[in-house]
């Protein structure tokens, strides 16, 4: 191991440091400015001529004025109406669509995409969040909902973004995951003492109702706007181990000391019987889909009633199926598809939006996807269950359509910065949504804004392009209802009335 080793380990001259560890300039691309245009106090920008979609009303609001001052839409003015409007700076909009800025409600902006620990790609992990907080601006996510991450270290770049130092998205977070000793997330160790009190753990493990009350405390004291947990009992990894779950007391004391105060609570899962649980103790909502088996109709309408949603994620199964022995959904027309779909993707997208070493190990995981002997072999690695994420296309599918045409609330968001996903293709979901699932168009635009915004709370700044709200805008070149992959390309981004993002297309003047 060390004669290897000493055979690949170079130094940098700049900085004497191993040079796969080193801050060489090849690991690390340029930051992006984090304002195109920013307005005076006071000063008005009209934004003319535009296709907006009422996502609230879903119809099209044709020739539009949007008048927006101080950070927030002042109005949403007819064509004739916009041409009276008293304004300073103006952008034509013209030939373009309107919609309000995307909302990944299910992510996690700190991990890298990949589970390699390669010198290469720790040194470039630092560069990749904040290069994953920038494109989603660029790619129109606006507002993140961090579903797991160590609370700290997040609050860190969350402020940085604030003081207008870095480019992205307003963030929201769960703080530190609740789970017991040897539950799921079984992948992550516990946090040290000394890494903990820099950059917060990245879960709790607890065994009593009042540890149970500290932990929520914890988390509510550093700022989370969710509490969350999970039920599976099961892992993810080839093998699927058996994990442990909480029982019914401390759920409960969790659910209580969450509510009390005034924080949602939302689980992981991917089983029948964990979702019934989270209806049975009254969650707000569930992360993912029941994906072992088919929901019936008594448990679809126990969820609706219940008032509680869902962030289904189906990129998730989508970026982690592959080949393996054995699997009968390897036959399905649909797992075919996704396969031959995320070979692509990752071609032609994804090196715009990694660091070269990590879209080396990305491709080097989906070159392992395809070998079916591979999930077999002996690993130092985690490796995933292909057919975990073959079967949660198919089952998972099924019960998203349940939950839609039953009226769920269903928001969006696609697990970025799990393996072979990053936060800022929310478009990708919505794509995977349109294509996949029964969800009219207006409905996976609703689930990416004001389904979301409602998930957070934040329905009365966010969600829709309307009188009052932030004036969070993305700008598109084609209409995102007739072809759902416009989303993914905006022209002009704007969060809170500045330009943070632009191609050139249309500038303000």
């Amino acid at each position: 191991m060390l004669r290897r080793l000493g055979k690949v380990v170079a130094w940098c001259s700049t900085c004497g440091v191993a040079a796969p560890v080193c801050c060489a300039r090849r690991f690390r691309s340029e930051r992006r400015e984090p304002v195109v245009w920013s307005p005076g106090k006071g000063e008005a920008l009209l934004i003319r001529n535009a296709e907006v979609v009422d996502v609230v009303g879903g119809t099209m609001l044709h020739k539009r004025s949007i008048v927006v001052r101080d950070g927030r839409i002042v109005e949403v003015a007819t064509e004739k109406r916009g041409a009276e409007a008293v304004y300073d700076k103006v952008m034509d909009a013209s030939g373009a669509f309107v919609i309000p800025g995307l909302i990944n409600a299910h992510c996690h902006t700190l991990l890298p995409s990949t589970l390699s620990l390669a010198p290469d790609v720790l040194a470039s992990m630092r560069r990749q969040v904040e290069r994953c907080l920038e494109e989603c601006v660029v790619h129109g996510v606006t507002t993140v909902r961090d579903a797991g991450s160590l609370p700290l270290l997040l609050k860190g770049f969350a402020e940085r973004i604030e003081r207008g130092e870095l480019l992205g998205p307003r963030v929201f977070f769960a703080g530190s995951f609740i789970n017991v000793p040897g539950g799921y997330p079984d992948f992550m160790p516990p946090t040290p003492a000394w890494l903990a009190e820099r950059w917060g753990r990245f879960g709790y493990q607890v065994r009593t109702p009042g540890e149970v009350e500290e932990a929520v405390e914890r988390n509510a004291g550093d700022g989370a706007c969710f509490i969350k947990t999970a039920f599976d009992d099961r892992s993810l990894f080839v093998g699927q181990k058996p994990l442990s779950v909480m029982d019914d007391d401390l759920l409960g004391r969790l659910v209580e000391a969450a509510h009390e105060r005034g924080l949602k609570v939302s689980a992981h899962h991917r089983f029948r019987r964990g979702f019934r649980r989270g209806v049975d103790f009254g969650l707000d909502g569930m992360e993912h889909l029941p994906t072992d088996e088919v929901l019936d109709g008594r448990e679809v309408e126990r969820f609706v009633s219940a008032g509680m949603y869902v962030v289904p994620t189906v990129s998730v199964a989508w970026a982690l199926g592959g080949m393996s022995r054995g699997d009968p959904y390897l036959d399905d027309p649909l797992v075919r598809r996704s396969l031959d779909n995320r070979r692509e993707v990752l071609r032609n997208l994804y090196p715009s939006l990694f660091e070269p070493p990590i879209y080396r190990s990305i491709m080097r995981t989906e070159r392992n996807s395809r070998d079916p002997s591979f999930p077999e072999r002996r690993h130092l690695m985690y490796v995933v269950d292909p057919k975990i994420f073959t079967q949660g296309l198919v089952v998972g599918r099924e019960n998203l359509n349940r939950l839609y045409h039953a009226g769920a609330l269903i928001g969006c968001g696609n697990d970025g910065g799990v393996p072979q996903l990053t936060p800022a293709l929310l478009g990708l979901e919505m794509v995977l949504l349109a294509e996949l699932t029964d969800m009219a168009p207006v409905d996976v635009l609703r689930s990416a804004t004001i389904n979301n915004a409602r998930i957070l709370g934040m329905e009365g700044d966010l969600g829709s392009v309307e009188k009052g709200k932030l004036a969070d805008l993305v700008i598109l070149p084609g209409n995102p209802l007739q072809n759902m992959e416009h989303v993914m390309r905006p022209n002009a981004v704007f969060k809170e009335g500045r330009l943070v993002y632009s191609d050139r297309r249309y500038e303000v003047r």
